[in-house]
């Protein structure tokens, strides 16, 4: 992630608050992700668990990972897990920015939501999801739709277009790429690991 795409701590009150609840509500992923019924779920980037939280709700018996690069949002997400009554639903892991310290074929869902216009190398960094991702695994990118209009989420120019989006995932050797309709001012996207 560089520098000036990463989302800043500072500035976490955006994570979860009324506009991005309206904006992007966490149950149409929480119920994309949940119909699957995975084991373990890797949510990359995931902040103070905006997901993480809701989906470990609803798969109690999964296995979810909360992978971030900065070490103040997961104590954040560990308060918020132990606020919803869920202090063990969500297993925090800190990591590099492009590294993924998970063994190989060890997830069946990776989830990247609002973050994949702030990875540099993304193809390479999709490559490391897919060593993690188990066979049929899949991958789920929400993310920024830079033909939506409206003041809401990051500048323009860090937005990622969809047609980009699905090529990389393509050539990082993803298949299936589906879109799913969910959101005004994001995509939803989903591709298998063969």
């Amino acid at each position: 992630m560089s520098g000036e795409r990463k989302f800043p701590y500072e500035k976490i009150a955006r994570l979860d608050n009324a506009e991005r609840r309206e904006h992007m509500p966490p149950d149409t992923i929480v119920d994309l992700v949940g119909d699957w019924e995975p084991q373990t779920v890797l949510d990359i980037g995931v902040g103070t668990g905006y997901i993480a939280i809701p989906l470990a709700g609803r798969l109690p018996a999964a296995r979810i990972i909360g992978l971030d690069v900065e070490p103040r949002m997961l104590e954040v997400l560990a308060d918020r897990a132990r606020a919803a009554n869920q202090p063990d639903a969500v297993e925090p892991l800190e990591a590099p920015p492009d590294a993924i310290p998970l063994s190989d074929a060890c997830v069946d869902v990776a989830l990247m939501v609002a973050l994949f216009h702030e990875i540099d190398d993304r193809i390479a960094y999709l490559q490391q999801v897919r060593r993690v991702l188990a066979a049929g695994g899949r991958i789920v990118i929400c993310d920024w739709d830079p033909d939506a209009n409206g003041d809401f989420g990051p500048p323009a120019d860090h937005r990622i277009p969809k047609a980009v989006t699905t090529a990389e995932l393509t050539d990082a050797g993803f298949t299936a790429v589906t879109f799913h309709e969910a959101y005004e001012h994001l995509y939803l996207i989903s591709a298998t690991s063969p």
